[in-house]
């Protein structure tokens, strides 16, 4: 007799060591285990972490004003490919001039999100409260071709 006749002695219909049973038993054990155990994790995660989280809060230094001068100033010295003609530049200012501005402070962030319209796509700004540095957000790229403000 092998050590694999102790360990998985042959039995049943085809004499076969490992065959359904095993993998039968392997899985409802996996199941009846494995899922309380899930259930058991999660609400020990709930109750451990249920604290609340304080986020900061950034109070701004600057007016809506100051930070929409600077957008301005940023397109006024711009310029761009226009959308319809490769070849020819265009100042942001002029797309841009009749726009609305919409002008949003983010507490959490401490930066300023300045957005306008220009042909039904948003196009955002982003300042920082302290040092009024600013960057274009590209987080979204549309399908089309765009102007680069």
């Amino acid at each position: 007799m092998s050590i694999l006749d102790i360990f998985a002695p042959r039995k049943g219909y085809r004499q076969s060591r490992f065959g359904f049973h095993f993998v039968g038993r392997a899985a409802k054990t996996f199941f009846y285990v494995g899922v309380p155990s899930a259930f058991v994790a999660v609400a020990v995660i709930m109750f451990l972490f249920n604290k609340p989280v304080e986020l900061p809060n950034i109070p701004s230094t600057r007016a809506e004003s100051e930070v929409l001068a600077v957008v301005h100033e940023y397109l006024k010295a711009t310029d761009a490919e226009t959308i319809d003609d490769f070849d020819v530049m265009t100042n942001c200012w002029t797309e841009f001039g009749d726009s609305e501005f919409y002008v949003e402070y983010f507490t959490i962030t401490g930066v300023w999100r300045i957005n306008a319209y220009y042909r039904q796509v948003r196009y955002y700004w982003r300042v920082d409260d302290a040092t009024l540095a600013l960057k274009r957000d590209l987080w979204f790229q549309p399908r089309n071709r765009t102007i680069t403000c």
